[in-house]
């Protein structure tokens, strides 16, 4: 016998507990539906805001179990610029690193703090956001040609040369070694007395001695 399909009306055999037109139906625009995510999925990548990276982590496990986190996209940040200008000495501090931390000293102004320098949008030369007690922008090492000069930029702190305070905004001779000690952080202060383009003397070769061999005369 057989009997009609209620929602298709097609026949159906009288032993078929579900109607297999309709199952293939089903499942066609399933399949549909399937194929047409992909598309949706693409126009919100188009912009680079919406832009999602993957990034899959695992310990050792395997790849069945590993895990994908989607995270959403952040913009690339700004490259800095190198800087070009000539280095003429160096600081290096062990406040905050027993290994040390070195910082060049460049021709021009070398500012430190521990934030941003005044009236620019970039951190200061010589930074150390660790320390609560250094202003964003404390002091200034300024060189000019073979002048060497320190100046307290009105900080909360004030800044000490070896031991000393020195006045805000006025600046200072700054010998050759120094310790700089601005917050909490204390420098060693060097300066190198290279002139531009002149050779690097070296020390004199010492002569290696000459070893001859003995002469044995016959007799």
């Amino acid at each position: 016998m057989s009997r009609q399909c209620p929602n298709c009306g097609r026949r159906m055999d009288s032993s078929w507990r579900h109607c297999p037109y309709c199952a293939r139906e089903q499942q066609a625009s399933k399949d549909k539906s399937a194929a047409a995510k992909p598309a949706a999925m693409e126009a919100p990548m188009a912009e680079p805001r919406e832009r999602q990276h993957t990034r899959v982590q695992h310990d050792g496990a395997p790849s069945l179990n590993r895990k994908t986190e989607v995270y959403p996209g952040v913009e690339p940040a700004a490259v800095p610029q190198g800087d070009n200008r000539r280095i003429v000495g160096v600081m290096i501090s062990y406040t905050w690193d027993q290994v040390g931390e070195l910082y060049p000293v460049r021709q021009g102004r070398t500012h430190i703090g521990s934030g941003e320098i005044r009236g620019e949008s970039r951190p200061a030369d010589v930074c150390c956001p660790q320390d609560t007690e250094l202003s964003a922008d404390h002091a200034m090492i300024l060189v000019q040609g073979a002048n060497f000069f320190i100046q307290d930029l009105s900080s909360l702190n004030g800044t000490a040369l070896n031991g000393t305070q020195i006045r805000p905004e006025l600046p200072e001779p700054l010998p050759s070694p120094a310790e700089i000690k601005v917050g909490e952080t204390t420098f060693a202060f060097v300066r190198f007395d290279v002139v531009p383009g002149a050779p690097v003397a070296r020390p004199p070769e010492t002569p290696k001695a000459v070893v001859r061999p003995s002469t044995v005369l016959p007799r």
